[in-house]
């Protein structure tokens, strides 16, 4: 359970992080970027270990990276479009955002972890 904790405040770390330096001043659509994490980030990841364990799937088997992959489509898509629809801030288009602040925060995780 501690994992899911560290990876979600990681992933709010990076992401409210990055919005900032991409000049994501609107306070609600920060509030919202962390909203949207905490249903996203959490959901991912036990639907992932969820996969991982019931498939038993060993360690380094390429269904994981396939596993990952089609998770994080889906949290980008999903992210992108609930940007576009709820945020004010409009000098990135939301896909183009959920796709910066998504890969940022998967990449510096790799990296961390």
């Amino acid at each position: 359970m501690l994992v899911f904790v560290e990876a979600l405040a990681l992933t709010l770390i990076i992401e409210l992080s990055v919005a900032l330096l991409l000049k994501v001043r609107n306070k609600y659509d920060i509030v919202y970027i962390a909203l949207i994490n905490c249903v996203t980030n959490p959901l991912i990841n036990v639907i992932y270990a969820g996969i991982i364990i019931f498939l038993k799937i060993p360690e380094g088997h390429f269904i994981r990276y396939i596993a990952v992959f089609i998770l994080e489509l889906f949290v980008w898509l999903s992210e992108g479009l609930f940007f576009k629809k709820m945020l004010e801030y409009k000098k990135l288009p939301g896909l183009l955002l959920s796709l910066i602040l998504n890969l940022t925060s998967f990449l510096l995780g790799l990296i961390i972890l």
